[in-house]
């Protein structure tokens, strides 16, 4: 991850949690959790509120970023599905079930990254939208039925115990109790991986990385040219 990903996903971490905290303190307001605030309602109002401009805002930046910058493009690029995620689920599965003694090899993501990046950016925009509607909603009645509040306070809702629950269950797994990167993937903070996780996660980006210079061969020209200096000195 590059320091803008790594910022991003800094940002996107921060006002997730802080968002889920606030949220579900504002739906039950006699729980621990909005004890934790205080009982304070205002204070969960207005955590929420800021939170949610901040993961907005993070929104917007990275479809910015995606759209102009050649490092974004690339990650698009890489995040697309493709045949070969069919194949590497095919894979896992003979893996996983014993029935194949080879383990799967991805690119730099595979098939379960795409899959949680993208329902990121689909949940993102569900909650955005949902949840403008239920921070303005006299502006919305003038514009839509009354009944519009009620299907976005819903899918507000259990999207959010679906995002928490994808967090918690599959996210955490893969960068925390996976044996591969336990106790955690650091990535997020630095950027890297292990070399060890280099082989075994991502073993056909790995595979097709270039040699090391000092590794390469010399093209047949650059052999002449130096035989013939060598022929020369002599």
């Amino acid at each position: 991850m590059s320091r803008s990903q790594r910022a991003q996903h800094m940002l996107l971490l921060v006002s997730f949690f802080a968002l889920a905290l606030t949220g579900f303190a504002l739906k039950y307001p006699e729980s621990w959790l909005a004890g934790l605030l205080g009982w304070s309602e205002a204070v969960r109002h207005l955590g929420h509120r800021i939170a949610a401009t901040v993961l907005l805002a993070v929104g917007g930046f990275h479809l910015w970023y995606m759209a102009r910058s050649g490092e974004g493009r690339q990650l698009v690029r890489d995040f697309l599905p493709t045949w070969q995620d069919l194949q590497d689920v095919r894979d896992t599965m003979r893996y996983s079930l014993n029935r194949s003694s080879k383990p799967p090899r991805y690119g730099r993501f595979s098939y379960a990254e795409k899959l949680e990046y993208w329902s990121l950016l689909w949940g993102t925009l569900l909650m955005g939208a949902t949840g403008l509607v239920l921070w303005f909603p006299v502006l919305i009645a003038k514009v839509l039925p009354r009944w519009w509040l009620d299907i976005a306070a819903a899918l507000h809702f259990y999207e959010a115990i679906l995002a928490v629950l994808a967090i918690f269950v599959w996210h955490f797994y893969f960068v925390i109790f996976d044996p591969d990167v336990y106790p955690l993937n650091w990535s997020f903070w630095d950027g890297k991986v292990t070399e060890h996780y280099l082989h075994t996660h991502h073993a056909r980006m790995h595979d097709a990385a270039p040699a090391p210079p000092s590794e390469a061969l010399p093209a047949a020209e650059d052999v002449t040219h130096h035989t013939e200096e060598t022929t020369a000195g002599r």
